[in-house]
């Protein structure tokens, strides 16, 4: 990214540096079994953490919600271009993301750098919906905040970065099983609950939020919300676990690299939320100075804040606790 100019700009410099990407890839991903794919993505990450500051942090950008829409259909196409061509009237975020995706390119196959523009195109759909929803007249439901808050969280983003570094790929028929589906998704919703959670002090008076949203559906003053979206969180917890073990029964090698590494990555974006300054508010260089790399400003509880199994009553993950019972890695390798 230096070397095409991004890190000129003492602003997004110092974006870069408190974002801690590096450490959050290396706390999500610590068995990384293709070296190179994990070196790329993180340069990925640090691109996409760029993207969501510079055109999704809650306002619209100074040439209105159609300049985003337009940054982010150039982003797009960049990804999804393979002889994208850059000129010297290309940006520095433009001339580093073409690097990267050529990098990716030589280093993955076809099928999964194609996962990968998808879900980006996704997670950019949320987004635009996310801010369309903050404008909105209407007060969103508590079911439309979590169908939005799925996608611009980037957690499908997440879990194709995670696939990407094991050595064998997904099979799309795997990657499209429901009880797989589920599974899978409900961690993508516990990453976004946790970040609802560490990052509502930086993010609270402007960004979609659960917190937010519980308040104003059902009247709840603020630690009443938060107390709330806790028991929501630890629900989808409970259900990802029993799926990610019904699944892990007989999976075959991609889907078991998949899921052991889900469980890292949700405990490090942990970590990683509670103490990287991008969500602290402190400085790199202080922060640096004041902490220990990997201590806590958090801590763990001893048990979870809800033991509810039942379906949470929003349509767009119900059917989530439906695949409880179905799912099984041995049917899924015998499909191979």
């Amino acid at each position: 990214m230096a070397s095409h100019g991004l890190c000129d700009d003492p602003a997004t410099l110092a974006r870069i540096r408190e974002a801690e990407v590096h450490r959050l890839m290396g706390l999500m991903i610590p068995q990384p079994e293709n070296e190179e794919v994990f070196r790329t993505l993180t340069c990925f990450a640090h691109l996409v953490l760029l993207a969501e500051d510079l055109l999704f942090d809650g306002s619209t950008s100074a040439g209105g919600f159609g300049a985003i829409i337009e940054q982010a259909g150039k982003v797009m196409r960049v990804m999804e271009s393979p002889g994208y061509r850059a000129s010297g009237a290309d940006d520095p975020y433009t001339l580093a993301l073409v690097d990267v995706m050529n990098r990716l390119r030589k280093a993955s196959s076809p099928g999964r750098v194609g996962r990968l523009t998808h879900e980006m195109r996704r997670c950019f759909a949320g987004a635009v919906r996310g801010i369309s929803a903050l404008h909105g007249p209407d007060p969103l439901t508590e079911d439309q905040y979590l169908s939005i808050r799925l996608d611009d969280v980037a957690g499908h983003l997440t879990i194709v970065l995670i696939e990407m570094c094991g050595s064998e790929p997904l099979p799309d028929d795997t990657w499209q099983s429901p009880p797989v589906l589920a599974c899978l998704e409900s961690a993508g919703m516990v990453g976004a609950l946790d970040n609802d959670l560490f990052s509502y002090r930086k993010e609270s008076v402007h960004d979609l939020n659960l917190i937010n949203v519980l308040q104003a559906t059902r009247g709840l003053s603020v630690q009443q919300a938060v107390d709330e979206t806790m028991k929501v969180r630890d629900r989808v917890m409970r259900l990802f676990l029993g799926l990610r073990e019904e699944l892990l029964v007989g999976a075959p090698a991609p889907l078991r690299y998949l899921l052991e590494q889900l469980g890292q990555a949700l405990r490090g974006h942990v970590e990683w939320g509670l103490t990287a300054p991008r969500h602290t508010g402190a400085s790199a260089e202080n922060e640096a100075a004041a902490r220990p790399v990997g201590s806590l400003t958090g801590c763990w509880a001893d048990q979870p804040s809800s033991d509810d199994p039942d379906p949470l009553p929003c349509p767009s993950v119900s059917w989530w606790w439906d695949q409880i019972g179905q799912a099984s890695g041995r049917a899924l390798t015998q499909q191979q």
